[in-house]
């Protein structure tokens, strides 16, 4: 794997190792990775070395400090037909303009992971419309639950936020660009507080945050340079079962981890109104393969909106 980044610091707790690094500038890259690294990189000095790591990634792009979202960056290249570069991983020590799922704001802190992975499946997948989002799930499920974190279990809350006790500790975004029925390119954005827990504004959708360390039973070993390479190695095994074609395992997986089967929620209209005005109220009773969820006495499913967590059924 290829790592470039303008901090060399912030490079070493993604994978930490010591390396040998060589200094190069950004206009005497290679394309298609010129491209990429013109976007992510404020200065055209930045630093590169060569790694052994694993199957599934070809580059890191690490930046100390983002200048808008890496996630809308790979996204826009992509829509646009610029070429990038296949199995690749984009993150940020921080960052500006962040944000989570419908454009809500993310607080991009230090300590927590902000990871975008871009691929090019190039072939028809099943259940590609949800099926990278639950990937992207699982694998910050995965990392999360890697931790001793003293009996709590990450759980997911529908449709793609990660919750810990109740309290929101990661989200997963996604985004496809196709060509008839072939997935062409795919990116998934996960954000996952590890160290610190951000400002959030809370509301009755998003009650409490946290961060892993608040839960671990040795909060010191609970850091971005444990979780990083963690999830790393989760996502690129749950892409790869999506491009195998394993979508069915992946939304068992889903579903057995899910936090909502068997609760009363209010599911409540997705907009940007401070009033609320709820749709549907009762108990999950089973979750979709299109991840639309099935209440209970009630036959039409939910497709869409925001979900409140209400009381144990």
């Amino acid at each position: 794997m290829i790592i470039l980044t303008d901090n060399i610091a912030f490079a070493e707790q993604c994978i930490p190792e010591n390396y040998h690094w060589n200094t190069c500038t950004v206009s005497s890259l290679a394309q298609p990775v010129a491209t990429l690294a013109d976007e992510l990189f404020k200065s055209d000095s930045i630093m590169q070395t060569e790694i052994s790591a694993g199957e599934h990634w070809d580059y890191l792009f690490a930046a100390g400090r983002a200048r808008q979202s890496q996630f809308d960056i790979l996204s826009r290249l992509a829509t646009s037909g610029r070429e990038l570069p296949d199995r690749t991983i984009c993150c940020a020590g921080s960052g500006d303009e962040f944000h989570g799922f419908k454009g809500r704001g993310w607080q991009a802190c230090e300590g927590n992971i902000h990871l975008s992975a871009f691929v090019k499946p190039g072939q028809i997948i099943e259940g590609a419309a949800v099926g990278f989002i639950i990937a992207g799930v699982i694998a910050a499920l995965q990392t999360a639950g890697s931790f001793d974190l003293q009996g709590a279990s990450p759980a997911i809350k529908w449709v793609n936020d990660i919750l810990l006790k109740d309290a929101k500790v990661g989200g997963v975004l996604a985004r496809l660009q196709t060509q008839g029925k072939v997935i062409e390119s795919v990116v998934v954005g996960i954000g996952l507080n590890v160290e610190q827990k951000p400002t959030v504004k809370r509301d009755i959708f998003v009650p409490g945050v946290a961060a892993l360390a608040d839960f671990a039973r040795h909060p010191e070993d609970c850091c971005h340079r444990e979780a990083f390479p963690r999830l790393l190695g989760c996502l690129g095994q749950t892409l790869e079962q999506m491009r195998r074609g394993q979508f069915t395992e992946l939304l068992d997986i889903y579903r057995e981890n899910s936090l909502i089967m068997g609760r009363h929620v209010s599911i409540f209209a997705d907009t940007k109104e401070t009033t609320y005005e709820c749709l549907e109220q009762g108990v999950v009773e089973s979750i979709g393969p299109s991840l639309e969820l099935y209440l209970k006495g009630r036959q039409a499913p939910i497709t869409k909106g925001r979900l409140r967590l209400d009381k144990l059924a």
